[in-house]
Order: C-alpha cells, then structure tokens, then sequence
C-alpha cells in the first residue's frame, strides 16, 4: 500500500491520499505496525509510517517505549528524530516529558516536531521545561536555546496563562547555585506564561538591583506588554552614533517601543525627544512610535513634520502617526500635504488618510500580527510604479574624463585602490580575519571625482557595502562615508553623493552635501531619495536625473527634488 520510492525523500514521504486516511483511521492499533516500516531499509516507507505514527492521537504512557524507539531509529538512519516526537505529545506522562526535554536540549531548537509535542502536552510540559532547567553545574549557553522557542509557542499558539509556573520560573532565575544560563532563560521566558503585573513588578525590581539581568527581565516585560518594560527599553535610546556599525540599535528600541502599543504610552515623553534628533532615522522611527503608544501629547509636534520637502519618509511617518491617534482636528494639515508635497504617492498616501480619519477607520495592517516589523517599516515600500526614465527622455551632459572617472575593464581606477575600510575596524577585522588578509580586501572604486585639489571615490557593492574617500594623489586620506555609492557630482562649490540600497524588504536612498572647509571635509543629508539609486547623469550644470526603485526623480542644489517626467 505504502510505495518503496528509491531516492531522496521530503517531508512526510509519498503515499496516495486514500492510503493515508485508511492507515489514520486505525489509530492506536497501527502504532506497531507502522513502527516495524519505520526499521525498513526504503526511504519513503519509513517516511510515511513516521509520519502517520507522529499523528495517532489514542495514545498513552504504555505506547512511550516503542515511540522512543522509532525515533532511536530515526536518528541513526537520518541524524534526526523525525516526525514522530510529535507523537509523545500524545503519549505524555513522565517518561515522555523528561525525554522531550533532554532531546530540546540536544537538538537545541523547537522548530521541529520537538516544538509540536510540546504544544500537544500544552500545561501538562510546563513542569518538566523548569525541571529541565534546573542545572547546578555546568551547562551551555545553546542548551536552553530552544527552551524560548517553547514558551514562545505556548503563548503563541496554545495561550497558556500560569501565574503559579511562571513565579517558579522566577524563584529558579533567583537562585544563585543555578547555572548562569538556565537563569536567564529562566526570568526571559516569564512573559510567555503571564500577565500579572504584580509579578512585572517583582520582575522590574530584580532587574534594578541586578543589572546583568535587565536584558532578560525586559525580554519578560516586553512580552508581558508591562509598561515597566517601555522603563527599561527607553533607556537603551542613544543619541550617540557608532559610526563604524552597520545596526541602528535605535531602530530596534523604537520598534520594540512601538510593538508594545499603549503600554508603552508613559514613556512618551522620552520619545518625543528624538523628533529633532540629529539621526533622520532616529526622527522617523520617533514619530511612528509616538503614534503606535498612542500619545497625543505628540500632536502639535507632529503636525510640524508633515510638510518636510527635504525627507519625505519623516513626512509620512508623521502622517501616519496622527492616521495611529486618529485626532479629526489634523485633517486640514493633512490635506494640504496630499495637495502640495513634490512626491506624488505621498500625496496619495495622505489623501488616503484623510478618507480614513474623516471615516473614524483605525490603521489597518497589510501584514499578519506576528510580522509588525514590516508595518513599522512600511514607509519604504511607498513607491511610484513603473517610472523609469532614459536618455530620451533627458539628455546627458556629459562631464570631462579629467573632472570625472568611471571604472570598468578599462582598469582606469586602479591607481585609487584602497584596503577596504571593513578591515580596520577592530568588529569587522578580527571576524573577517581570512579576507581582510588577503587581496580580494582592496577595493577598487566605480568611480573618481574631482573635488577642488583632491579626488573623491566612490564604490557600491551591494548588501556588502560601500563608501566615499578621500584621495590625495595615489594615497587614501580619509574614509567620508560608509554608504553605497551610485554616483558623485560636483555642483558649484558643493560635491552632491547620490547613495543608497535596496536589499530583500529594505529600500533606502540619499543625497548627501560634501563641502571642504579650512578645519576639514563636512558631510551631512541634503534630501531623502525616493528610494535607492539605479541610474542618474546630468542633465544641465545644475541639474541631474535619478532612477531610484521608487521612481524618477530631477534634483537641483536650489529647488530641491521634483518628480521627472517619463515616457
């Protein structure tokens, strides 16, 4: 009945529908039956009966040994137990539940059918999880790291709510003769299984008097939607920036901030500090956090923001922020901004907004619960369609081959190699030991300009980065920017850098200003693109056109950005 299919087997092997739902049907007594398949040499037979074994639900503590077995079986044949540990989930009773946990802890995830046995025993694996965190002597690190997994599913999935395990979690976190591990997965995972702000409290106190666990104790706060876990996240805002990091930890705080919702309201204030951040991004994330807490405090501030020419993505944030806080009084501001802004689907995003607060409609999310990630950034998938523009549409002014450079199999920028900046960062240097050592680590640039006495170049590689230097004769002087590069122009007395990148769901884009002074170069943000730079040239001494994924667009030093008209 079941195929003997030669070759590389997937997921729950190959078997004809009908011969599946008859073999589920004899539930408990095919347990032996199948469990013999499971012990033959073919592939797909083994696959199929583990698989139905994994789904006979009238199982008991008497059936735990044969599972154990199968599954025995399983890791000796394959190097993993297979389907059929979600079958103990069924089994239940000590035996199963001390087994399951040694297993979490060897496999060290729950993204598997571990996880799904677990789920099954719902309230029931609770005490065997703390029991199986219980370590006095040594344990690692990645042995619990599928204990959070667990609990994340248990609130995920099956909604278990336990104040009593959840006080026993944090008795062990507590207990110092306990492995150090154990402890802060212990006091993280508290969230999962409650809400009780009494136990928030206990929590938030603890990690007070103990700073080393404040990391896993906002884990718990964060989960348990605690505003005394919003104390705590705030506190990680900086308005210091580390230049040579790749991670906006703000972003991260921001975003968390604003997962929290209204629990996060009372820290408000603290956020509302970052509208006039120097960091664009910090301004951004700000604004859509202040609308996602719901504080209306924010509302005569924001209302100052929908109107910037200069960073559409800080006007949208704003919009959407008072769209989050739903005050009607916002409308004609918001209206004036559909009518006016130089970017055409901002203006149809705030006409949109409009329609809804005039409706009483609440921001509605285009993604699932569980992806709000991609709804804090949805800004940078605002886009105009299909707008794209050609040398036919503006032509090139060219510029002289001793004013600017391009790379290319010409080798013309060899001259301008450089070791790659990456490498002397002490972060970056020690883990890329293997190529920072080696010749593939100098960079040739895409491109050269001239820029007074000395040479700025530029180089774009993708999701690997990107930079702007400095050169003065055949020497790297100076790293300007850790950005993607697209192209550089030299305006007047100002060199303008067009930067940016569009990788998986990320799509951002810059103008910045370079200017040379006596005490040195200065670089800051001129204009937000909108999107990431593909193509851009000159199209007058004061004029170029950028194709960016998010549309094309004419910018000049003077009138600032404006919509390029495509054929």
């Amino acid at each position: 009945m079941i195929p003997a299919i030669e070759g590389k087997v997937w997921g729950a092997g190959k078997v004809d529908d009908a011969v599946r739902d008859k073999l589920k049907s004899f539930g408990r007594d095919a347990l032996l039956p199948l469990a013999k398949l499971t012990g033959e040499d073919n592939p797909n037979r083994r696959k199929v009966a583990d698989s139905l074994i994994a789904d006979i639900k009238d199982l008991n503590a008497n059936d735990f040994s044969i599972i154990q077995h199968v599954i025995q079986n399983n890791i000796e044949l394959n190097g993993g137990g297979g389907w059929s540990y979600g079958a103990l989930g069924y089994v239940g009773g000590d035996d199963a539940g001390k087994y399951l946990v040694s297993e979490l802890k060897r496999v060290q995830s729950a993204s598997n059918q571990i996880g799904t046995a677990f789920n099954r025993l719902g309230v029931e694996g609770i005490p065997y999880l703390i029991e199986g965190l219980r370590c006095y002597g040594y344990c690692s690190e990645e042995e619990f790291r599928g204990f959070r997994e667990v609990f994340y599913n248990y609130q995920r999935w099956t909604k278990v709510a336990d104040d009593q395990s959840a006080m026993q979690l944090f008795s062990l976190a507590k207990n110092e003769k306990i492995n150090l591990h154990a402890r802060h997965t212990a006091l993280s995972v508290i969230g999962y299984m409650t809400v009780n702000p009494q136990i928030a409290n206990q929590i938030h106190q603890y990690a007070e008097k103990n700073i080393e666990f404040s990391g896993s104790a906002l884990m718990a706060l964060q989960n348990m939607k605690s505003p005394l876990g919003a104390k705590l996240l705030v506190r990680r805002l900086s308005r210091e920036k580390d230049e040579s990091s790749i991670f906006d930890s703000n972003l991260l705080v921001f975003r968390d901030l604003s997962e929290m919702g209204e629990a996060a309201n009372s820290v408000g204030g603290d956020v509302m500090a970052y509208l006039n951040s120097e960091s664009w991004e910090d301004r951004i994330h700000s604004s859509l956090t202040l609308g996602y807490i719901g504080y209306h405090e924010a509302v005569p501030e924001l209302l100052k923001l929908i109107s910037n020419e200069v960073d559409w993505q800080q006007a949208y944030a704003a919009i959407k922020a008072l769209h989050l806080l739903a005050d009607n009084s916002t409308v004609p501001q918001i209206e004036k901004v559909a009518n006016t802004h130089w970017y055409k689907p901002l203006r149809e995003f705030a006409q949109k907004v409009v329609v809804s607060i005039k409706a009483n409609k609440d921001h509605e999310s285009e993604y699932h619960p569980n992806n709000f990630a991609y709804d804090f950034l949805d800004y940078q998938q605002l886009r105009e369609e299909n707008h794209t523009c050609d040398k036919t549409d503006y032509k090139m002014v060219s510029e002289p081959v001793e004013a600017k450079r391009y790379g290319g199999r010409e080798k013309k920028l060899d001259s301008f190699q450089y070791k790659n900046p990456m490498c002397s960062s002490d972060e970056y240097g020690d883990y890329y030991k293997d190529y920072c050592t080696s010749p593939e680590s100098f960079v040739i640039p895409s491109l050269a300009v001239k820029f007074g006495e000395k040479w700025l170049t530029g180089d774009n590689r993708g999701e690997w980065g990107g930079e702007l230097i400095a050169f003065a004769g055949s020497e790297a002087i100076e790293t300007l920017l850790n950005e993607n590069i697209e192209d550089v122009y030299v305006l007047g007395e100002y060199a303008y850098v067009i930067t940016g990148l569009a990788h998986m769901s990320s799509n951002n884009g810059l103008i910045y200003r370079l200017e040379h002074t006596d005490a040195g170069y200065s670089i800051e943000p001129f204009y937000r693109l909108p999107g990431a730079p593909r193509t851009s040239w000159k199209i007058s001494d004061d004029s170029i056109l950028i194709n960016t994924v998010s549309g094309a667009v004419i910018f000049n030093p003077s009138d600032g950005l404006k919509m390029a008209n495509c054929k």
